[in-house]
């Protein structure tokens, strides 16, 4: 359980090793971008922690109710290194209404900078298992790069998707 906002960073960056091995195994420097680092909570209490932890550690929190739980989209003052970029945004998520979540980190999503959608996801399915994740707000394509760790494909930045909705 993270309690300190140096224990936030510390395990983001564990999280963003096997990512890193991966984002230069597949050679995306350059042509993918990573947009944000999702933390799941398993219960109200661990995502108010966080919340609490990261309020002042943010130039902003928007947060939204997606598929029946709470999701808060932060932006870090500090970023995390990847070899993707730095990611500047956090997904905190709440508990799912089924009680699957564990705490800890769950995926980073990329968008293509310079390649199609189909193009980064041709790239992946060439040597990983690449799996459609439809859900009623975006489909991804994710990959598994260990410890339920997932490399999630997407179409753009989530930013812009919240725009949108907020418009």
């Amino acid at each position: 359980m993270i309690k300190t906002l140096e224990e936030f960073y510390t395990e983001a960056e564990k999280s963003t090793r096997s990512f890193d091995d991966f984002a230069n195994k597949h050679d995306l420097q350059g042509k993918t971008k990573a947009d944000h680092i999702c933390y799941k909570c398993d219960s109200a209490q661990s995502f108010e922690r966080i919340w609490a932890l990261l309020e002042s550690a943010s130039e902003y929190i928007y947060q939204s109710i997606i598929s029946q739980r709470r999701i808060a989209y932060i932006k870090l003052k500090k970023g995390i290194s990847t070899a993707l970029g730095e990611i500047r945004f956090l997904e905190l998520s709440d508990q799912k209404p089924d009680g699957s979540q564990k705490n800890g980190f769950d995926h980073i999503e990329v968008f293509p900078t310079t390649l199609t959608y189909g193009e980064m996801v041709k790239i992946l399915e060439q040597s990983e298992t690449v799996v459609k994740v439809e859900r009623p707000h975006h489909t991804t394509h994710d990959v598994d790069i260990g410890n339920g760790f997932i490399f999630r494909c997407t179409h753009g930045p989530l930013i812009e998707k919240i725009k949108t909705e907020m418009i």
